[in-house]
C-alpha cells in the first residue's frame, strides 16, 4: 500500500514523484520513516517502488552499478533484476518504478519480481514496460473519489497544480485502508522533482500523529 505516484511532463519536460515515508511490518506496524526515493543525479533519474523495502533498496542499488546512464539502464534490467534477486536473495515481491530521460524524454518505466502485483498491470516478471505519463499506486477507493471529487492530475496541467493534485491524492491514499482497516501510507509525503538539470527533493505534507511503533489510521490530518 506504499504510495507511489509519478508523472512524466513533456510540456514540462520535468518527472513529478509523490511517495509516503513509511516502512511497517507485514501487519501494519511501523518500523522507521524514510525516503523512499533513490535518487542518481548524474543520469539524472531516480528508482522508487513498493513492496518489501529491502528488496527494493537492494535492487535499486545494484542496478545502479551496472548502468552508466539511463537509457543503459531500461536496456539491462530486464537481464539484470533476476540475477540480483538470486544473488541477495529477495525473494519476497517488490515493484520498481524507473523514472527518468529515456532517449531525452521524460519517461517512466514499471518492472517487477515475481509474487503478488500490487500494481494491478498484471504484467508478467521481469518485463521492463513503459507506463506512459502517469502512474498512480494504489488507486484511492471509488467511494473516496465520488465524495472528494477527485480528479487525477494532468501532465500537461501548471506545476504548481500537479504538485496539488499529487498532495491532495496521496492524502486520499492514505485514508483507504488495508483490509485490517488501518492506513499503510503515512509520516510524510516527498515531492521530487527530476529535470535535466538535476533532482530536488521536499517534504510537502506530513502526517503528525504517525508514530513509529504503532499502526496507522485512516483519518485526515
Amino acid at each position: 500500500m506504499t504510495a507511489n505516484n509519478l508523472i512524466a511532463s513533456k510540456k514540462h519536460n520535468c518527472i513529478l514523484i509523490a511517495t509516503d515515508a513509511a516502512a511497517y511490518l507485514d501487519e501494519g506496524t511501523v518500523t522507521e520513516f524514510k525516503s523512499k526515493i533513490h535518487a542518481i543525479p548524474e543520469w539524472p533519474a531516480v528508482i522508487t517502488g513498493r513492496g518489501n523495502s529491502f528488496g527494493l533498496d537492494t535492487g535499486a542499488r545494484e542496478l545502479q552499478k551496472r548502468a552508466s546512464s539511463f537509457d543503459e539502464l531500461i536496456g539491462i534490467v530486464s537481464r539484470e533484476l533476476p540475477l540480483i534477486v538470486e544473488e541477495f536473495r529477495l525473494y519476497r515481491p517488490f515493484e520498481l518504478n524507473l523514472a527518468g530521460f529515456f532517449r531525452g524524454c521524460p519517461s517512466l518505466f514499471f518492472i517487477r519480481t515475481p509474487g503478488h502485483d500490487s500494481s494491478g498491470i498484471g504484467l508478467r516478471p521481469y518485463l521492463i514496460c513503459p507506463v506512459g505519463s502517469t502512474f498512480f499506486g494504489p488507486w484511492p477507493s471509488d467511494e473516496l473519489v465520488a465524495a472528494t471529487g477527485f480528479v487525477a492530475p494532468d501532465p500537461d496541467d501548471a506545476p504548481e497544480d500537479i504538485v496539488n493534485g499529487l498532495r491532495d491524492l496521496i492524502n486520499l491514499q492514505r485514508r483507504t485502508p488495508a483490509d485490517d482497516g488501518y492506513s499503510r501510507v503515512g509520516g510524510y509525503a516527498e515531492l521530487t522533482t527530476i529535470s535535466p538539470d538535476g533532482i530536488e527533493t521536499q517534504i510537502f505534507h506530513r502526517w503528525p500523529d504517525d508514530q513509529i511503533g504503532q499502526r496507522m489510521s485512516t483519518m485526515e490530518h
